[in-house]
């Protein structure tokens, strides 16, 4: 997964929206970005702490992270239509993200090799279409 949206990001929307037209874009980038980059860490920091429980633990405390930022992610008020669509794209991708997860980790207790070869391929298409969707934000949040 990858580890920050960018600071960049957020100082090009705090520069673009200077000039007080895109304010009200420059304020929901940056509410967005917060979020998915509070789950990044949040995710991160499940990941160190949960390598000494063992893997079905760290799956499911990553399924609980991703379903947050789902959920805090659709509690951040956006007007902007594109923003408001590449957060629900985020936010369908953190739920598959921790619905596979969550399968992985119950097939890997149950020593199912055929439900967890399926769970593992499911959570990498999942998090396959975050680089993309954080690279679409920033673009979007970059732009003047």
């Amino acid at each position: 997964m990858r580890t920050q949206v960018t600071l960049a990001a957020l100082v090009a929307a705090l520069v673009a929206g200077a000039g007080g037209c895109g304010q009200n874009k420059v304020s929901e980038c940056n509410a967005l970005i917060e979020v998915i980059n509070k789950g990044v860490q949040s995710i991160e920091k499940g990941t160190k702490a949960g390598t000494d429980q063992g893997g079905s633990s760290e799956l499911k405390a990553m399924a609980d992270a991703m379903d947050k930022v789902a959920a805090d992610a659709a509690q951040v008020k956006l007007t902007t239509p594109e923003l408001q669509k590449f957060s629900g794209e985020y936010q369908a991708m953190a739920k598959d993200v921790a619905k596979a997860a969550r399968d992985l980790a119950t097939a890997a207790d149950a020593n199912d090799a055929e439900k967890s070869n399926a769970a593992q391929a499911s959570i990498e298409k999942a998090i396959k279409q975050e680089d993309p969707l954080v690279d679409n934000i920033n673009k979007f949040c970059q732009a003047p």
